[in-house]
């Protein structure tokens, strides 16, 4: 891995300029998120959510890929390239198979597999990763690390989620993904940190992670935000599986 200064012009680690950004620009998320764990149906609602993580979780690994494969191409006169391949071949794997952790959350629920993979996602999702393909190829694969840092940046409160899962009388075993990613995002927040402070970024590759982080965040507060405003005609068929 290519390894630079880990400080920018302003003397603040790279890692850091990005997660004071990202802190700063959570408000929508972090209300989006608080409105749904408290919500007083969680249990109808809950299932359209995991529908949605889905959507979004299945897509992270071809985005990884899609990423190091651009930078394996370019990592022979671009030393950030090359240090992203080194960190993306290492992360892929960690990530591999996450996505089914969510469709056995629905199956405890009650919900097939195979209908939930045949729903057909919401443009909001797809325009979440969409975006990253376009940055990934047409500016620089860098921009990637602003979406992971979001999704990974604030690992789930595992004991928050089990109290939840209390409360809403939905069994533990159905939270199995936000369970599981409390104890692994840590580590992989951290890894992703250690990575930026090596990487040689410069003002543009700044602007490209705070352009790319800020838009994932306001994508996935709208993913969110959709789900809530879908309530009402869930509350009045609760019973009635996810098409």
């Amino acid at each position: 891995m290519s390894i630079s200064p880990a400080h920018s012009i302003s003397g603040v680690s790279h890692s850091r300029r990005l997660r004071e950004k990202i802190d700063f620009a959570r408000v929508s998320l972090d209300a989006a998120a608080f409105a749904l764990w408290n919500h007083p149906r969680l249990p109808e609602l809950y299932p359209e959510f995991l529908f949605r993580n889905h959507a979004v979780i299945r897509a992270s690994v071809p985005l990884m890929q899609a990423a190091a494969d651009v930078c394996e191409s370019r990592k022979s006169s671009d030393p950030l390239s090359a240090g992203m391949f080194e960190y993306l071949s290492h992360h892929i794997p960690e990530e591999m198979h996450h996505d089914d952790w969510v469709l056995e959350d629905l199956e405890v629920l009650g919900f097939d597999r195979k209908k939930v993979m045949a729903r057909v996602p919401p443009p909001s999702v797809a325009r979440l990763v969409g975006s990253q393909y376009y940055w990934i190829r047409h500016v620089h694969p860098v921009a990637l690390l602003g979406f992971i840092a979001v999704l990974e940046g604030t690992p789930p409160d595992v004991n928050f989620f089990e109290q939840t899962a209390d409360r809403a009388q939905l069994p533990r075993s159905a939270f199995s993904n936000l369970l599981r990613h409390g104890k692994l995002d840590p580590r992989h927040r951290d890894d992703l940190d250690h990575a930026l402070d090596g990487f040689p970024l410069s003002e543009n590759d700044h602007s490209l992670l705070g352009v790319s982080a800020f838009e994932t965040i306001h994508l996935l507060a709208v993913v969110v935000q959709e789900a809530l405003d879908m309530f009402p005609a869930l509350a009045r068929a609760a019973a009635v599986p996810l098409p």
